[in-house]
């Protein structure tokens, strides 16, 4: 059997399912007074959404703009958090945020680029690790 006989007969609903994960955060046990790294619950963001996130860090002339780098990971946080739920009106309004962007600023801090990093991992982006895997 080939490969397209095989995927003929695959479910469609496999293509579909996004990666999900958990990432320990020290930030939130901090906020909660608890000496445990807190469950973050995360999910792959899809390809496309991806792309434009990583976008919103280019300036005109297609060079990294570092002022961006951080909104770019705080996105990445409210596509790719499923709990919390960044965009929980009664969580931002808790918090006295106006937006799920600024919610994960102040509920994740610098800890917002390595949830970006752990998310990106889960939707296929590769990191150096992965790479010297891949070349060895």
């Amino acid at each position: 059997m080939n490969l397209v006989d095989e995927l003929l007969k695959a479910d469609v609903k496999k293509a579909e399912e996004l990666e999900t994960g958990v990432f320990k955060s020290r930030r939130l046990a901090k906020i909660l007074e608890t000496d445990e790294p807190v469950d973050v619950k995360i999910r792959e963001i899809k390809a496309r959404r991806l792309n434009d996130i990583a976008a919103h860090q280019i300036d005109s002339n297609g060079k990294v703009d570092f002022s961006k780098v951080y909104d770019a990971s705080l996105i990445a946080c409210v596509e790719g958090c499923v709990e919390p739920d960044l965009r929980d009106k009664n969580l931002q309004q808790h918090f006295g945020c106006d937006s799920a962007i600024k919610l994960a600023e102040m509920l994740f801090g610098m800890e917002a680029k390595d949830i970006s990093s752990a998310i990106s991992e889960l939707s296929g982006v590769l990191t150096e690790e992965n790479e010297e895997e891949i070349k060895n």
